[in-house]
């Protein structure tokens, strides 16, 4: 399939990030630091596999896409049925199963194809990601609510800008609002106290058509969004790996999708905690 194998503990020795205040458990310690992953060179697709006590956890690490297209994704759905999964985790908030392979793909992206396929394989689903509400009130914790806000809403603009369905934009961002305001404690949120808090935080006007992934790009530290992804990134991934050690523990076999990014990241610290079961 062509797909890169996890390496496996050899990259132990390369430094991981100190685990945040909510980091459980030893294996937390070895989720890599920006800097460590910065110095790996892999493939994408990135496949981590793991066995133990006859179960068995097939981590996907891809690259974000809403191209039916890409490669990738005839990769995943390869991988997915030499596994025959009994459970499925995805990345982000689950979106709703479409009726077919193209529309799983041009409004979700890989969780929207992990979903499709799961529903037909006839199995269970979940988000292994924190909800959105929960980041935004865990973000509070290390920032200010309007940094968090700005964050959180041109990650939000990236993902909604690389689909390649059409959209609705407003009602789109009105449900994303809603979810995020009460994590943020903020009554209301709308687009003049975004682009007001933007402009403020970045020292640059939003043009929301515009917005990249690269904004919130945490290998990269030059823009005060890039720093907040970084504390973002750090406690979801122990979250992940919270949720991905789980599952391993219930299912007989479980497929994951993610951005091949944090799979990476988590491999040794996934190799630690599977190996201590």
């Amino acid at each position: 399939m062509g797909l890169s194998q996890g390496t496996g503990p050899r990259r132990l020795s390369a430094v991981a990030e100190k685990p945040s205040a909510r980091g459980e458990g030893p294996a937390t310690r070895y989720i890599l630091s920006f800097a460590a992953y910065a110095a790996i060179r892999h493939h994408t697709p990135y496949l981590v596999d793991l066995t133990a006590n006859s179960a068995r956890l097939l981590l996907f690490g891809g690259r974000h896409s809403s191209d039916p297209a890409e490669p990738m994704f005839a990769h995943l759905e390869a991988a997915f049925a030499t596994l025959a999964p009994t459970f499925a985790l995805h990345e982000g908030t689950p979106p709703q199963v479409e009726r077919d392979r193209e529309a799983a793909i041009r409004k979700h992206g890989e969780a929207g194809l992990v979903r499709y396929l799961a529903a037909g394989a006839g199995i269970e689903t979940a988000s292994m990601d924190i909800p959105l509400v929960e980041e935004a009130r865990l973000l509070r914790r290390d920032v200010a609510a309007t940094d968090a806000l700005v964050f959180l809403v041109v990650r939000q603009l990236a993902s909604f800008n690389r689909k390649t369905a059409r959209l609705d934009f407003d009602g789109y961002f009105r449900d994303f609002f809603a979810c995020i305001s009460p994590g943020l404690g903020l009554a209301a949120i709308d687009w003049p106290l975004v682009e007001r808090e933007h402009r403020r935080l970045s020292g640059a006007p939003l043009d929301v058509r515009a917005v990249t992934a690269a904004e919130t790009d945490p290998l990269h530290d030059v823009l005060p969004t890039q720093r907040i992804a970084r504390l973002s990134n750090r406690r979801r991934d122990e979250h992940m790996l919270r949720r991905l050690v789980d599952a391993f523990r219930v299912h007989q076999r479980v497929f994951a999708t993610v951005g091949v990014s944090h799979a990476v990241m988590l491999e040794p610290a996934l190799r630690a905690a599977v190996g201590s079961l």
